[in-house]
């Protein structure tokens, strides 16, 4: 890790604490916020009690100083005190900055002076819906400047923490599952069926897939905030459900058939059996004598064959992968097609 000298005054901050000034601890250097990062603006102050627009600036630069080692961008104070006009106490001050500047977040500070007393408070407000993020107000009683400065730079590094879980996208999670549409449980509460992305909290979270046929299956997932974690599930089919699917393709194949024959006996039915159509076989009309007479059987073998095939086609829908089936029957003069996928 790099270090730097701190933007604040340290000294002064020892001093307000009680310690001696000697060699001062480096800070941490700050990560340069990324391009995309939220902006932060941060309201000109408002003072009560005094009038004092030093103090006021002195203090809107510490507060700059221990904000900017945070992940949000800060915006140009002259251009937040311009698009404001001042504290921006109202929310329609807060909808300028997000609509002229695009602030996602406000920082609100106000000072009350009496005599040596300070007391400073701090309002975080989320420009999206104007609702307060995070709030804070300490005070500081027979004071000087140092010390005031110092804890307007203690207030501000206690936000960090805050505005860097706000600057990072939460947590998510994304599943999906082969076959698609199984029902989706985070930590025991159904959240959908797959694929589902769910936004979650950061830690540890236990997900459950189960689809009905399908063995139920179950990850222990860690969630991190600012990463989207991607889980591809492959459920395996019950024993129950295979040996469902094996029947299933047995009656269809074994239906299939069945129907070819009947159709092949009903469209010979009634035609002249030519291996026996001459001579004394032939009346005077010219008509044989023998002919197909196949009628009941091509019936029966059509009606077996659509049991069978009703029966097996029924078999494979109940165990089918949800969102594969496709099913095209074709019926022509001398066919019956049955074409699909389960």
């Amino acid at each position: 890790m790099s270090w730097r000298p701190c933007d604040f005054d340290h000294v002064a901050d020892r001093r307000a604490r009680g310690r001696p000034a000697g060699r001062e601890p480096p800070c941490p250097a700050a990560a340069a916020p990324e391009a995309d990062a939220p902006k932060l603006a941060i309201a000109p102050i408002a003072l009560s009690g005094a009038d004092d627009p030093l103090l006021a600036s002195q203090l809107a630069q510490d507060l700059r100083d221990g904000l900017g080692r945070g992940r949000l961008q800060l915006l140009d104070a002259g251009a937040v005190a311009r698009v404001a006009g001042g504290p921006c106490s109202d929310d329609a001050c807060l909808e300028r900055l997000r609509d002229q500047l695009g602030a996602a977040f406000v920082l609100r500070a106000q000072v009350t002076v009496s005599d040596r007393d300070y007391t400073l408070r701090l309002e975080l407000v989320a420009t999206r819906d104007l609702g307060r993020a995070a709030e804070s107000e300490r005070g500081c009683e027979l004071c000087g400047l140092a010390e005031l400065r110092a804890l307007t730079a203690d207030q501000a590094a206690r936000l960090l923490a805050k505005l860097d879980a706000l600057a990072k996208p939460p947590p998510a999670f994304e599943i999906v599952t082969t076959p698609p549409g199984a029902l989706v449980f985070i930590d025991g509460q159904l959240v959908g069926a797959a694929p589902v992305e769910r936004n979650v909290l950061e830690g540890k979270h236990v997900v459950r897939v189960m689809s009905e046929g399908y063995v139920p299956e179950e990850r222990e997932l860690v969630a991190v905030a600012g990463l989207r974690e991607s889980l591809q599930i492959d459920l395996r089919r019950t024993p129950e459900a295979l040996k469902l699917r094996g029947a299933g393709w047995g009656l269809l194949f074994s239906g299939l058939p069945l129907l070819a024959l009947g159709v092949g006996l009903l469209e010979i039915d009634g035609e002249e059996y030519r291996g026996r159509c001459d001579g004394i076989d032939v009346d005077s009309s010219g008509r044989c004598r023998f002919v197909f007479d196949t009628d009941w059987g091509g019936a029966a073998a059509l009606a077996a064959g659509a049991l069978l095939g009703t029966a097996g086609t029924m078999l494979l829908l109940r165990t089918r992968d949800r969102g594969k089936t496709r099913l095209r029957a074709r019926l022509g003069p001398t066919y019956i097609g049955l074409a699909g996928a389960f």
